[in-house]
């Protein structure tokens, strides 16, 4: 018997040992390895790598995948005094002594760190990979460890890159009808990324860096979808959007993690309207599970400004964290995420559910702004009804929801089910800061039983 349960206890040993894997990957000749941390994860040293123009943008980064438990050790170059691991409702509880700061997380997932006033840091803890190609495979455009110069990579359709852990490949990529096209690995992409009229292009795994306009374009595609995609974009003031999904049907954005100067997403409908090669709509764009940080002149979350035709409808933004907003615009600054319908789209049954905001947020928790037209587009005016908040919750009471139409069309049908902000449950106008203009049917559900608000200037 004694032998039984020494077997069970070895057989349960294996077991826990099997289903705890770390995978750290070497660090890119040329690139730069981060002076403020070092970490180790399960006792085994991962390269830290920092990117940026330098000061409070440079970002560190640790990338590593895994599986099980992970013990996780930050060695900083200072003592330290003050530290968040962000997104909160990540519920990770650090222990920090002298330089060292300790923490386990139980899997995969993303991390956003602040310790004392030194440049931030972001863990990336990645499902191991379940089909890694061989470098010899033909099939496949295959980039190992090292730096790779490549300038500029033209898509065809059926084309498989894999970027292997510890690589950077430094190219834009471009293409147009590629079809079924897949770019994939724990490897890094400096440059962008602009595809068009394409049928399942898929980004999976990669880290994408950026410094000059929008990093991700995808227009007019099709069952398409990025993710555990890692974005940052840096150095530039405008344009430096994160991932924009213009005139798409059928998109989703999965467990992706986007730190940028401008949108961290941007749901657009654009084009030249009669001249456009392609349906201008935009619809059945889902984002799930993912962190976003605007850093300056960002919203976490956008729809507009260029919405200039078509239907622009079934957008679902789910179990998302948005940690920051910043920065002035054209609405009068950005917010966690907003609506603007700068155009003649016609944009309805937007959903907004189980969305955490944090409270570095600079002008706005929320807005829903329907223009003239003039400001990106050509003067015809579109329309918002239908937008829906559900569990949605804004930590910080003090920043303003906006929400704004114009004299000739009014805002429609704007719903908040059980949804709080500075911790309070919100039934009415007067729970927070709202800014209204031209706006009809405003609801409140806080628990099952709807309550209609209105405003003075609001028409019967």
């Amino acid at each position: 018997m004694k032998r039984y349960f020494v077997f069970l206890l070895m057989a349960a040993v294996q077991l826990a040992c099997f289903a705890q894997q770390t995978v750290t990957y070497p660090a890119v000749p040329g690139m730069r390895t981060s002076t403020d941390f070092k970490a180790t994860v399960n006792g085994q040293e991962v390269w830290t790598e920092v990117v940026g123009a330098g000061g409070m943008e440079d970002l560190n980064m640790v990338n590593f995948s895994c599986q099980g438990e992970q013990k996780i050790i930050i060695t900083v170059s200072e003592d330290i005094t003050s530290y968040q691991i962000l997104p909160k409702s990540a519920g990770i509880k650090g222990e920090a002594n002298g330089r060292e700061l300790t923490f386990t997380i139980d899997g995969p997932q993303k991390l956003y760190i602040e310790v004392n006033k030194l440049p931030h840091l972001a863990l990336f803890a990645n499902p191991l990979e379940k089909d890694a190609p061989k470098p010899n495979d033909k099939k496949i455009t295959y980039y190992g460890p090292g730096n790779h110069e490549i300038g500029n990579i033209e898509l065809q359709s059926g084309q498989q890159i894999y970027i292997a852990g510890g690589a950077n490949v430094t190219a834009n990529i471009t293409g147009r009808n590629a079809d079924n096209v897949r770019i994939f690995g724990r490897g890094s992409l400096s440059g962008n990324v602009r595809v068009t009229s394409s049928d399942n292009f898929q980004v999976d795994g990669i880290t994408v860096r950026h410094t000059r306009g929008w990093a991700n374009t995808l227009t007019n595609c099709t069952n398409s979808g990025y993710d555990n995609v890692k974005v940052f974009t840096y150095q530039g003031v405008w344009g430096l959007d994160g991932i924009d999904p213009v005139s798409c049907k059928g998109f989703t954005i999965n467990d992706c993690f986007i730190r940028t100067r401008d949108d961290c997403i941007a749901i657009k409908s654009n084009g030249r309207r009669g001249t456009a090669d392609y349906d201008l709509s935009t619809r059945d764009i889902t984002i799930t599970k993912s962190v976003f940080v605007g850093w300056d002149h960002a919203d976490g979350v956008t729809l507009g400004f260029e919405l200039n035709g078509g239907e622009v409808k079934n957008v679902l933004v789910k179990d998302c964290d948005i940690l920051r907003a910043w920065g002035s615009g054209r609405s009068g600054g950005h917010s966690a995420f907003s609506i603007v319908c700068d155009g003649p789209s016609q944009v309805s049954d937007i959903r907004f559910e189980d969305v955490r905001v944090e409270g570095d947020i600079e002008y706005k928790n929320m807005e829903i702004i329907l223009t003239e037209g003039e400001r990106y587009g050509n003067g015809e005016m579109g329309t918002i009804n239908g937008v829906h908040m559900k569990n949605v919750t804004w930590e910080n009471p003090l920043k303003p929801f906006t929400i704004v139409g114009h004299p000739k069309q009014s805002v429609e049908n704007i719903t908040f089910t059980n949804c709080y902000v500075g911790g309070k449950l919100m039934t009415g106008l007067d729970d927070a800061q709202f800014q209204i203009e031209f706006a009809r049917n405003i609801v409140f559900v806080p628990g099952g039983k709807a309550v209609r608000s209105r405003y003075p200037e609001q028409p019967e």
